[in-house]
């Protein structure tokens, strides 16, 4: 994925009629590729900035006539980049409308339809709070500690974290 121009992705990433929808979601898939497969955090970041994609991401969300099989791979991307950096979510946040239109997305799901379904499921692992758990990845090592309110709710959730099989700190 080394050979992945950002300009050209980020570029892709806004476009979003007709054929231009599916190079929209080549750049998607691309860039989740990217986030998943780096293994490095800070050269992933340096060349896929979240202060210049997170936008782009939350503005395909804006776009009413975005399809959910775009929608859920924009989620997903957004996803990866909460995974490394909670910092993201300020970033998030900071575009006017973006959690409107998460959360209205959720709104419509059609739970009978594996795309929608998908795309509710993305939507709801974007909202980190109090009552989210920690995550793993084996694959890049690290732990996802979502920021709580306070010790003692880090405290109890890293501890439920812990008891659930399937869950294991090597």
């Amino acid at each position: 994925m080394a050979d992945v121009d950002p300009d050209t992705l980020l570029e892709w990433l806004q476009m979003g009629q007709g054929d231009e929808r599916d190079m929209q979601l080549i750049a998607l898939e691309q860039l989740c590729m990217l986030l998943l497969m780096s293994d490095n955090v800070d050269r992933c970041f340096e060349t896929c900035p979240p202060r210049t994609f997170l936008p782009a991401l939350c503005k395909i969300f804006l776009d009413e006539s975005a399809p959910d099989n775009v929608l859920e791979v924009t989620a997903r991307a957004i996803t990866y980049y909460l995974d490394v950096s909670a910092e993201c979510t300020r970033r998030i946040v900071g575009v006017e409308g973006a959690i409107k239109a998460l959360c209205n997305r959720l709104v419509v799901v059609e739970l009978n339809n594996r795309t929608s379904r998908d795309l509710a499921e993305q939507c709801v692992k974007v909202d980190a709070t109090d009552s989210s758990y920690p995550s793993v990845n084996t694959c890049v090592h690290y732990l996802k500690l979502p920021e709580y309110s306070s010790e003692d709710i880090m405290r109890e959730r890293l501890l439920a974290a812990t008891m659930e099989k399937g869950f294991h700190l090597n």
